[in-house]
C-alpha cells in the first residue's frame, strides 16, 4: 500500500466508504462463483431408494455348432438397487447369422416381479429390489459360419439411480466342419475260407475341428454260420486326429478330428474253411455343423 492509500485508509471519515466497497466486492464474487470454487456445479446424489439395473448374458456353450437349433444363452435382468424399477425397457439383440432368434422360458425369483410377454423387446413392470428375471435365448447359427457371434442385452428404467441403465455384449465362437468317409473292400467275390479287409478313411476338410463325430460300421450280411469272422480292428491317426479308445463294429465316438485330420480304420475278416458269402457293408460318419452330407456314407456290395 502506498503512502497516499495508507492515509486514506487511516482517515476516520473514509472508513464507512471503504467498508461499503469491501462488502460490494464480496457480493460480486459470491454471485460469480468466486472464492476459489471455479464455478463447479454441485451434482446431487442419486435417490437413496433408487432402482439399479444389472444385465448378465451367459452363453450355454463355447464354441457352438452352426446349423443346429438350440439354446444359445441365458440372459438375466436384475434390480440390485433399493427401489422398485417401475417400468423397464429390456432389449435383446444378436448378429444376423444367429437365425430364428427367440426369447423363451422366463423365470422370476420374486413373486412380486412378474415375467413380461417374451420377445426381443420387452417391457418389465415393477421389478422389485433384489429380484431377477432369467430368459433363455434360442436360435440357430447359419450353417457354414466359422466366426464369433455376438449377443447383447440392454435395460433402462426412468426411476433409477446412477445405474438406471445397464448393458452387456458377449461373443461366442460358431464352428463348421466337413467330415467325410471313404471305404474300400474286396473288389471281387471272396473265395471259400479266404481273408479280406475293409479300410475306412475318415477326414475333415474344416474349416474347424470336429469334437463329436461318430463313425457307424455295419456288416449287413445275414448272421449265420457262413458269416466271416472279424479280427482285431486297428486305427491310425494323422494331422492331430485322435483314434477312439474302443475300436468296435457299431458306433464309435471320434474324440478329435481337426481340420485336415485323418483316421484310417482297418477291419480284417476271414471266412471259415470252405465257406464264402456275398457281402453288404455300410459305414457312415455324422458330426455337428457338417456342411456337406453327400460324402458321409458308403455302401459296398461284394458278390
Amino acid at each position: 500500500m502506498n503512502t497516499h492509500a495508507a492515509q486514506i485508509a487511516s482517515s476516520p471519515r473514509h472508513r464507512p466508504l471503504l467498508l461499503a466497497m469491501t462488502l460490494s466486492a464480496a457480493a460480486v464474487l459470491s454471485a460469480c462463483g468466486g472464492g476459489g470454487s471455479g464455478g463447479t456445479e454441485v451434482i446431487p446424489p442419486p435417490p437413496v431408494n433408487a432402482a439399479e439395473l444389472a444385465v448378465l448374458v451367459k452363453p450355454i456353450a463355447n464354441p457352438v455348432p452352426s446349423g443346429s437349433l438350440q439354446t444359445m444363452a441365458t440372459v438375466k435382468l436384475s434390480n440390485i438397487g433399493k427401489g422398485v424399477a417401475g417400468t423397464t425397457d429390456f432389449n435383446i439383440t444378436a448378429d444376423a447369422v444367429l437365425q430364428d432368434l427367440k426369447v423363451v422360458n422366463c423365470k422370476s425369483d420374486n413373486a412380486a416381479s412378474a415375467c413380461p410377454a417374451t420377445g426381443s423387446r420387452m417391457t418389465v413392470s415393477n421389478l422389485q429390489p433384489g429380484a431377477s428375471l432369467t430368459f433363455d435365448l434360442v436360435g440357430m447359427v447359419k450353417l457354414g459360419t466359422s466366426s464369433t457371434v455376438n449377443v447383447a442385452a440392454s435395460a433402462s428404467t426412468s426411476n433409477g439411480g446412477h445405474m438406471s441403465s445397464s448393458s452387456q455384449s458377449v461373443g461366442f465362437k460358431a464352428y463348421s466342419v466337413d467330415v467325410a468317409v471313404q471305404a474300400t473292400g474286396p473288389s471281387t467275390s471272396v473265395p471259400p475260407g479266404g481273408a479280406f479287409a475293409y479300410v475306412l478313411t475318415v477326414s475333415n476338410k474344416g474349416p474347424d475341428a470336429s469334437t463329436d463325430a461318430r463313425l457307424g460300421i455295419d456288416l449287413l450280411s445275414n448272421p449265420a454260420a457262413s458269416a466271416p469272422t472279424l479280427g482285431t480292428i486297428t486305427c491310425s491317426a494323422s494331422g492331430g486326429a485322435l483314434c477312439p479308445t474302443e475300436l468296435k463294429v457299431g458306433v464309435m465316438e471320434l474324440p478329435s478330428l481337426p481340420k485336415d485330420g485323418t483316421l484310417v480304420f482297418t477291419l480284417p475278416y476271414r471266412f471259415a474253411p470252405g465257406v464264402t458269402q456275398g457281402l453288404l457293408f455300410n459305414t457312415s460318419v455324422r458330426a455337428s455343423a457338417d456342411t456337406d452330407n453327400r460324402n458321409d456314407s458308403v455302401l459296398i456290395m461284394t458278390p
